[in-house]
């Protein structure tokens, strides 16, 4: 069996919530072998032609107003009980992912459990009958196409975390990437003598890796396969160790374990801002929630922003880093 791995992220933009970067893992017979193909009788790309099937595409195309987060979540519970995991609380779910900072959040108050906001259930959109379906469904299929899901988990990036990382390194960019390394390392470290061959969303318009790539593999030969503009690709080869990294513009779109990293990172984000939300909504009744993004993030924080010292939140712990 072969390894395939996809890495994308959530939350690069906003102002407000966490940063997210999420890591599949699959086992398959053949790792450049189309997931959707593969899977086609339980898994769809495109919400009109579900047909009962489980929706994977770009988390961006998954989240409707009408359905709200119901499609991210059917997704990611289903994939991750036929690995094993059935979380049934969002910290059981942050515990899955391999995120710890969950529990100790004296510092992010609008995240931590209490006894007016403990740890919410799962599923919060959908149904447990519907996600033991689609698990159902999806586990046979799985079995007959011989894949398993050999890891899921996401890097968290609370905002306190990651203004700090910003101001030593002066880049959001470089901040992102030490998470998408850090899935890279995992990937290598655990499945490295099965030759994994990872796809990653193109970061930030970034147009070349090697560097980087060296940086964090430095007792490693590192060749580059090719650079163009859509996309650039790495070997790396430490015996018994060898990875292909494939950086690709839309590749959360052309390939699906990075179409479910990306609904991994999204859901996560998701959950996350709704505990911000509420935590909000009960001290300040009258202001509308965000989702953190660009205008509407200035008009809450305009709403909000004389309430603060009352509340004894600091801006610059609440606000990220630009």
């Amino acid at each position: 069996m072969a390894i395939c791995a996809g890495i994308d992220e959530a939350g690069y933009g906003p102002m407000f919530g966490p940063l997210l970067i999420g890591r599949t893992i699959f086992s398959v017979p053949d790792p450049e072998a189309d997931l959707w193909d593969l899977l086609d009788e339980a898994v769809c790309r495109n919400l009109s032609r579900r047909r009962g099937r489980i929706a994977v595409n770009d988390s961006k195309k998954l989240k409707t107003p009408a359905a709200g987060i119901k499609h991210l979540e059917l997704g990611c519970l289903a994939f991750a009980a036929i690995a094993g995991h059935r979380p049934s609380r969002v910290d059981q779910w942050l515990d899955v992912l391999g995120e710890h900072e969950h529990h100790d959040l004296t510092q992010l108050p609008w995240y931590a459990p209490s006894s007016e906001q403990p740890w919410g259930e799962l599923p919060t959109a959908t149904t447990a009958g519907e996600v033991a379906v689609a698990r159902a469904m999806l586990s046979g299929v799985a079995n007959k196409a011989a894949l398993a899901v050999a890891d899921l988990g996401a890097a968290v990036v609370f905002e306190d975390r990651f203004n700090r990382m910003v101001s030593a390194t002066r880049s959001k960019a470089a901040t992102s990437f030490t998470f998408v390394a850090g899935h890279l390392q995992h990937i290598w470290q655990r499945f490295g003598d099965q030759r994994p061959l990872v796809f990653i969303d193109r970061q930030s318009g970034r147009t070349h890796y090697r560097e980087l790539l060296a940086m964090n593999f430095p007792d490693a030969r590192l060749i580059e396969l090719e650079r163009s503009p859509k996309s650039c690709i790495y070997r790396l080869e430490q015996s018994p160790r060898q990875m292909e990294v494939r950086f690709e513009v839309n590749a959360d779109s052309l390939h699906m374990p990075v179409a479910l990293a990306s609904m991994i990172a999204k859901y996560t984000r998701e959950l996350l801002m709704a505990r911000f939300n509420a935590f909000f909504k009960q001290r300040l009744p009258d202001v509308r929630p965000t989702a953190g993004y660009a205008m509407d993030a200035k008009r809450w924080l305009a709403d909000v922003e004389d309430h603060l010292p009352r509340l004894g939140i600091q801006p610059q712990c609440l606000c990220r880093r630009a």
